[in-house]
């Protein structure tokens, strides 16, 4: 029996022995190069009103009907953000929600990160939160309630909002646009798709910056010139359709920096 057991020892010794040599001569994975690099994107906008910076409170612009419009707040989503190359390859923010809020500068400014290395030709984004968010209660971030853009859980976000006063309205003059809706006829989500005017590079070592402006009075032109002494208020939902048919154009690209 005790030659057994020495036996058995001896046996289960040289199989450990075994295992750590093997384990010692094991050779390290090699890189394939199939490692995707990827580089970041910036993103800055500037909110105008036509030729002029919009500024809160403190100026009069003249909308294209020929009122005299002065804006208290300005602030709409962007999300699901996407950058597309010239050979239809796609990279799709995660998380993609931004509130610009011109009452606030730093949420003009923001950055695409883990975007794969490579040329790309085109952007496009939603104004306004996609229709999953809408029904899955306030959330956190720029999605948070406390950024005033969120209704309760069954009417959804804000997707954009302006706010302000006319002039040539002595009493009851404020004007309120809180756009929502976001499902079948009446959603007011639009999508936004832009050919870049220049290859935006991305890389490790570089990141671009494009540069968005934003034109308020856009809300109140094409298709649809907007009378705003008689609708200070959208309404109904007819309205706040065709103010998002006139929004949907409110964005440009200025340049790029490489």
């Amino acid at each position: 029996m005790l030659n057994v057991l020495i036996m058995r020892t001896g046996i289960t010794s040289l199989f450990l022995l075994t295992l750590f040599i093997a384990s010692c001569d094991k050779k390290p994975v090699p890189d394939t190069g199939n490692t995707v690099k990827s580089g970041a994107v910036n993103i800055e906008i500037d909110n105008v009103a036509g030729d002029d910076k919009l500024s809160l409170n403190d100026a009069w612009y003249a909308t294209p009907n020929g009122d005299s419009l002065n804006i208290s707040i300005y602030a709409y989503y962007i999300s699901n953000i996407k950058l597309t190359t010239a050979d239809g390859k796609q990279f799709a923010e995660q998380e993609s929600y931004h509130l610009v809020d011109e009452a606030r500068p730093a949420t003009k400014k923001f950055t695409i990160s883990d975007v794969p290395e490579g040329t790309y030709t085109s952007i496009s984004f939603i104004i306004g939160v996609d229709s999953a968010r809408n029904v899955s209660g306030a959330q956190t971030g720029d999605l948070a309630v406390e950024h005033g853009m969120f209704w309760d859980w069954n009417t959804g976000y804000i997707m954009a909002k302006v706010e302000g006063i006319i002039s040539q309205v002595k009493a009851d003059n404020e004007l309120l646009y809180h756009m929502g809706g976001f499902s079948g006829e009446y959603s007011v989500l639009r999508t936004v798709t832009m050919q870049l005017p220049q290859s935006l590079k991305v890389s490790e070592q570089a990141q671009p910056v494009i540069h968005f402006k934003n034109n308020a009075l856009e809300w109140f032109q094409t298709p649809y010139t907007i009378d705003v002494k008689a609708m200070r208020f959208p309404g109904n939902r007819e309205n706040n359709v065709k103010i998002a048919d006139n929004y949907s154009d409110m964005f440009s690209i200025e340049h790029i920096d490489q």
